[in-house]
């Protein structure tokens, strides 16, 4: 392993850091065309320091106008972007190194990339767990509505039931108003094949949750309760 580390070529070194850098940020977290935007913004200026310098000051001041306008994982990613930046700058600056048998040069934009895409690598994985945190927090927000919008039709038929079935003068209990909408409002539910209730369950399901606290069931039972 030693002698592999050793023998590793400038080349092979700056393909590497490239490598991480796409696995890393942009296949993550950004597309690939920014990656080969970037790149081919970098190789126009490799050869002046002039342009050089001027494509730098560009990318600060994009930083900082995304700053004033963004926040939260988006401003986050903008930051990280930012020595993104120079990490690809550096590599490329040590290709042209290499391209013209300067490899101290080289070897020295090399390194200077390698200590970059160590942090970014740290900052990328952070990001990627709140990324992900971020989209399952939806996904469950998203699982929520659907399972409200599909114990709709059951709860509307339990508000039906308890004004249909009502004794004369209101339901003495809510336990005789739970008896009475057990079984018509299981077989809703099997043959409406509302899925997330089992027929099984309604009784619980009125006693503790929709009499009480569901506003349309509640509203029936309120209605329908004796005074």
């Amino acid at each position: 392993m030693n002698e592999h580390i050793g023998n590793i070529t400038i080349g092979a070194a700056i393909a590497r850091n490239q490598l991480i850098l796409r696995e890393h940020f942009f296949e993550p977290l950004l597309e690939l065309e920014e990656y080969l935007k970037l790149l081919e913004d970098i190789r126009s200026v490799t050869s002046d320091p002039a342009l050089q310098a001027q494509l730098v000051e560009k990318w600060e001041n994009e930083v900082y106008e995304l700053n004033e306008g963004i926040n939260g994982l988006d401003e986050e990613i903008a930051i990280l972007f930012r020595h993104v930046r120079y990490a690809c700058l550096y590599l490329e600056l040590a290709k042209a190194a290499e391209n013209n048998k300067d490899c101290e040069r080289a070897w020295a934009f090399n390194n200077e990339a390698s200590l970059i895409t160590g942090g970014i690598i740290e900052e990328s994985a952070v990001i990627q767990k709140e990324v992900e945190a971020n989209r399952r927090a939806k996904q469950n927000s998203e699982n929520g509505k659907g399972r409200i919008r599909n114990f709709l039709p059951a709860k509307q038929e339990a508000a039906r039931l308890l004004d249909k079935l009502k004794p004369e003068g209101g339901w003495p209990t809510l336990a005789s108003a739970v008896s009475a909408l057990d079984e018509p409002l299981g077989n809703f539910i099997d043959t409406n094949r509302i899925g997330g209730i089992k027929s099984s369950n309604i009784r619980v399901l009125l006693e503790k949750n929709w009499i009480p606290k569901d506003a349309l069931v509640n509203n029936a039972w309120l209605n329908s309760k004796r005074s």
